[in-house]
């Protein structure tokens, strides 16, 4: 019996990555402070033409194909979310250079949560602080469909997507940290959702932030406490491989 229970286990481990996130983040109306996050691109020329650009799709461009590897969209999908693991974005060195993901931590109440979620200090040289862009992941794991309503607070321009579709578009910094005078109803699917905030900021304040509904405490939503994002997608199958997971092609 002993034996059995072990070899459960190890199976359980095998086919179901998610067993990992015994720490989720809360939902409900409670703010989402990890996010899996790209380092600052910077000296952007504003939020105006910041908004323009998908810098994702620039900087991921596969020479042998002339197609992206990821882009704005499709970062809010299962694949393209796991592939931000493999690939980094290059953007000119004017711009930051080589930019990676991570898991960062917002304070959720500070009106400078952009540079500093990138452990940047308060007396870096200004480019690093204004005319910034900040892009963030989060997997929403909804034990069902549902209709729900984000409340969104930045400064300056947000744009989110969900599930591969642009759900919300503002140009306006929203009026504090935690501020957030446009919610927006959205569609959950059961299972996995995936949702992706660029945030492009001009001058004086940097925030972003991000919450879901009351009501909505049942969601589960990583990076998880203890730091885990790529860990908790569910297992892919890449042609000629056996199943691995978005952080095992990241280590290879």
């Amino acid at each position: 019996m002993k034996k059995l229970a072990i070899f459960l286990s190890i199976a359980l481990i095998a086919i179901a990555p998610t067993v990992y996130a015994a720490d989720w983040q809360p939902a409900g109306d409670k703010w989402i402070e990890k996010w899996w996050a790209l380092d600052l691109v910077i000296r952007t020329g504003g939020f105006g033409a910041s908004a323009a650009k998908d810098y994702l799709a620039e900087g991921t461009v596969d020479v042998s194909t002339n197609e992206s590897v990821y882009t704005n969209q499709s970062v809010s999908t299962r694949e393209g979310a796991g592939l931000t693991g493999r690939a980094p974005v290059r953007l000119p060195a004017n711009n930051g250079g080589i930019l990676t993901w991570s898991v960062v931590n917002l304070n959720i109440n500070s009106t400078n949560n952009m540079y500093q979620s990138h452990d940047i200090p308060d007396n870096a040289p200004d480019h690093l602080k204004n005319d910034i862009t900040w892009h963030g992941i989060i997997l929403i794991l909804s034990p069902d469909d549902r209709t729900t309503t984000i409340h969104p607070a930045h400064d300056d321009h947000a744009e989110i997507w969900l599930n591969g579709r642009k759900v919300y578009n503002n140009p306006n910094w929203t009026g504090g940290a935690t501020t957030a005078p446009q919610p927006t109803e959205v569609d959950l699917f059961e299972g996995e959702n995936f949702l992706h905030l660029k945030v492009g900021e001009g001058g004086g304040g940097d925030y972003v932030n991000l919450r879901f509904s009351e009501g909505d405490e049942d969601l589960r939503i990583a990076p998880t406490m203890s730091d885990k994002f790529l860990d908790v997608l569910t297992p892919v199958e890449p042609k000629g491989k056996v199943t691995t997971t978005w952080a095992d092609i990241k280590r290879k």
